[in-house]
């Protein structure tokens, strides 16, 4: 394994020769980068984000006056113009994330629509580059490189059994993971998070969220990267419960398909972890309290249909019976 992990260090190394050239890597299905100006996005967004609804700041150093105030002329951009789009709700958001994850050093060809925007990030580049981009990259390369092998490890069997599980093919082409070093918060929640935006999936996956957990950062991939084959109101998974709620006369709690989903792919993350010998004992929403009202009643009821002693239906008809107990 250290042999593996020094080649594949190395090959990093080379690829960050420029301090911003994008660095890659692949498995069989993700394609994960750590790309400079995404990295320098979101680390402005969530900064002026945690400046209007928090005291916290990800700033930890003085920088000298003029840098500072380059610095600070970009958060007040952000805090005027994008800090209430959301990352991954928001239109204008969704599609400069598409457009800049595909960017390396010259950000060319630059969309009318983002162009107030691309100039903000070219005037706090060299403040960026010189005080904060380092110890990103190192952090995004460690989180990368201390899971890969897992992952590739994992995945193959991960995605037979979810697909299995939710009835969905999953996508043909690789799944872009970009990885930055914070991703998003939001006025309910302020932690800082991973995000997932569909068709085709794109998947920003930050640091933090190791959360001193080995396997944790895989089990949240996992998760973040099934969400296309879950939706709210619809597919295998929504459909069974929108259907099973309309013929009890009911209404199933709000978010019941994301609480399935964080259960199904924290339970197959779990199991396919201690099979290549890592302790994993609680799946990320039992640690966490995520969904707390409901983890028992989906242990209980949805692991009989991950056994398939069970059809969807009759585990959703259970669950609901009982809530309404």
């Amino acid at each position: 394994m250290k042999k593996v992990i020094a080649i594949v260090l190395l090959v990093f190394t080379m690829n960050t020769a420029n301090a911003q050239e994008q660095i890659k890597q692949e498995t069989k299905y993700y394609a994960f980068q750590v790309n400079y100006w995404m990295n320098l996005h979101h680390f402005l967004w969530l900064e002026s984000f945690m400046g209007v609804h928090t005291e916290e700041s990800l700033i930890d150093k003085e920088l000298p006056t003029k840098e500072k105030k380059k610095l600070e002329n970009a958060l007040d951009y952000y805090r005027a113009h994008l800090v209430d789009k959301d990352l991954r709700m928001h239109d204008y958001m969704s599609d400069f994330k598409a457009w800049v994850s595909t960017e390396e050093i010259g950000l060319a060809s630059i969309p009318n629509q983002f162009k107030d925007h691309v100039e903000v990030l070219k005037a706090v580049s060299t403040v960026y580059q010189e005080y904060f981009w380092k110890e990103h990259r190192e952090a995004c390369i460690r989180v990368l490189q201390n899971n890969l092998e897992m992952i590739k490890a994992t995945e193959e069997a991960f995605v037979q059994e979810i697909t299995k599980l939710t009835r969905q093919f999953w996508q043909d082409e690789k799944l872009l993971v970009d990885i930055t070093y914070v991703a998003k918060a939001s006025k309910r929640n302020l932690r800082n998070r991973p995000y997932t935006t569909l068709f085709p999936t794109h998947v920003v996956m930050n640091v933090n969220t190791s959360d001193d957990v080995p396997g944790n950062w895989i089990e949240l991939l996992f998760h973040e990267s099934a969400h296309h084959l879950i939706l709210s109101t619809n597919y295998f998974i929504g459909g069974t419960i929108n259907d099973t709620a309309e013929v009890m006369n009911t209404r199933p709690p709000r978010q019941l398909g994301h609480a399935y989903l964080f259960y199904l792919t924290g339970q197959l993350t779990k199991t396919l972890l201690e099979q290549e010998g890592m302790d994993y004992p609680e799946i990320y929403m039992q640690r966490n309290g995520v969904f707390s009202r409901l983890f028992p009643l989906l242990k209980k009821h949805l692991d009989p249909y991950m056994n398939r002693k069970l059809t969807l239906e009759g585990v959703t008809r259970n669950i609901m019976l009982d809530l309404k107990k």
